[in-house]
């Protein structure tokens, strides 16, 4: 076995992996990142393709370049009610990459500032000092193996997290996340022409079809459509309501299906714990999608760079990466985004729990509007004035309770958040944390059962 060192390696070549290594790199960091595939299928993943303009600007990465690693852009997203009567019209502008490209970008933004990356090399086990991680054991396609000591390992391996739940379950960075957390997805690719507005993503509500989630249908460009499906995991296979509910709607449509296949999405808040002695977990693997509309390309490269940034710092103040060095991750990142994902992820139980009446009575009654499901996604608040039109909805109506029941969702959501924003400031503070957020969703899970 040939054995390697490096200051960083990082398990992955996704968005989020790819980005830790160019963001770590240009800090002149020695940097190898593994990769499970061959290099000709980096950027290969199944997902919506689409991402929101501003987190270019959030992450200093120049826009995609149309006929490269963008197919075309979007003014916003158009949110269809079940009996596709109404939809909700939420404008941002946004892009549909061409998602193998995009990878490719990243790839060699990575190597232009000397990252390593090393393909066909499967994560095989963590090395492990004591209660430190200090790097990793691959294996390579033909079975050889290598080690790779580092002082920082990333755990950037997408929802499998195969680094993280291989140590040792007391570690409290290795806890797995329940199904019901997850989302399964199944997307194809289409070329055709439907008829519909190109300059918006569509998303479709109805629990019929997507059960504990919604399908899509995303002009990539005109004549090139991602169109795709996810259920909550248990409630349903997400590939047999596609082809019954989906495809064969738009069976005359559809010319050739460039790409098929499916996934698991974590739609819910950020893994509690996301480092350890020697150990960042970054992306999918720290479930940092959004819990509403599951998009996490944006988010995993966020997570990315606040990573990177603690990293270096960690490694230029301390001749070690300690859990308390590594700590202020979590802090960062959940002032940028970790609190709303934990708000979200309340509205986001809520609204598995609606029926297709229900939802239909939302679109119906002019509940939100675009400014506020807009607002609802950037920052995971319920503004006051949908509370204000509700009071006035609901005199006119027969659901007097759901004025009620809103303004307890809304009650857990700022709950949540504030936990979020409180998260302790060094590991010591942990566990009556964690205990306390523990205690906050078990209470809100009881709630809605009750008021199932």
């Amino acid at each position: 076995m040939t054995q390697e060192q490096r200051d960083v390696v990082i398990v992955g070549a996704g968005v989020a992996g790819l980005y830790a290594a160019y963001r770590l790199a240009k800090e002149g960091l020695n940097v190898l990142v593994i990769e499970k595939n061959p290099e000709e299928l980096l950027g290969e993943k199944v997902c919506g393709d689409a991402i929101g303009k501003h987190h270019f600007d959030m992450l200093e990465l120049d826009y995609p370049e149309i006929g490269f690693d963008a197919e075309g852009v979007f003014r916003g997203v158009k949110v269809v009610s079940p009996d596709e009567q109404r939809f909700i019209e939420v404008l941002g502008d946004g892009y549909a990459l061409n998602r193998r490209n995009f990878g490719l970008r990243l790839y060699r933004l990575a190597l232009s500032k000397g990252a390593e990356v090393w393909t066909s090399h499967r994560f095989h086990k963590p090395l492990i000092e004591g209660t430190k991680v200090v790097g990793i054991e691959a294996l390579r396609d033909d079975g050889s193996r290598v080690s790779i000591r580092a002082k920082v390992t990333i755990d950037a391996s997408g929802v499998a997290a195969v680094v993280r739940r291989s140590l040792p379950s007391s570690w409290w960075v290795s806890e797995p996340i329940p199904m019901e957390d997850l989302n399964v997805t199944y997307r194809e690719v289409w070329e055709g022409d439907i008829d519909i507005d190109h300059d918006f993503a569509w998303i479709y509500l109805n629990v019929d079809v997507a059960p504990g989630g919604y399908w899509w249908l995303f002009p990539k460009r005109r004549g090139l459509y991602n169109v795709g499906l996810g259920v909550q995991a248990g409630r349903g296979n997400p590939r047999i309501q596609f082809l019954r509910h989906v495809k064969k709607r738009f069976e005359k449509n559809i010319a050739r299906v460039v790409h098929a296949g499916g996934g698991l999405v974590p739609t819910r808040r950020p893994i509690p714990c996301m480092v350890w002695n020697g150990l960042v977990v970054v992306g999918d693997a720290a479930s940092t999608a959004n819990p509403v509309h599951g998009g996490g390309i944006g988010s995993a490269m966020l997570s990315s760079k606040i990573a990177a940034k603690v990293i270096t710092e960690a490694l230029e103040k301390h001749s070690e990466a300690t859990i308390e060095a590594l700590w202020r991750y979590h802090i960062e990142f959940h002032r940028a985004y970790g609190a709303k994902q934990a708000s979200l992820d309340v509205l986001r139980m809520f609204l598995q729990t609606m029926s297709n009446d229900g939802l239909n009575f939302v679109f119906r009654s002019g509940l939100v509007d675009g400014s506020e499901v807009y607002d609802i996604g950037a920052k995971g608040v319920l503004r006051q004035s949908i509370f204000s039109k509700l009071g006035a909805i609901i005199r006119l109506s027969r659901k007097p309770a759901f004025l009620a029941k809103l303004a307890k969702v809304k009650s857990y959501m700022d709950r949540a958040r504030e936990l979020y924003l409180s998260y302790p400031d060094t590991p010591s503070k942990y566990e009556e944390w964690r205990s306390k957020e523990r205690q906050l969703f078990n209470e809100y899970k009881e709630w809605l059962l009750r008021e199932a």
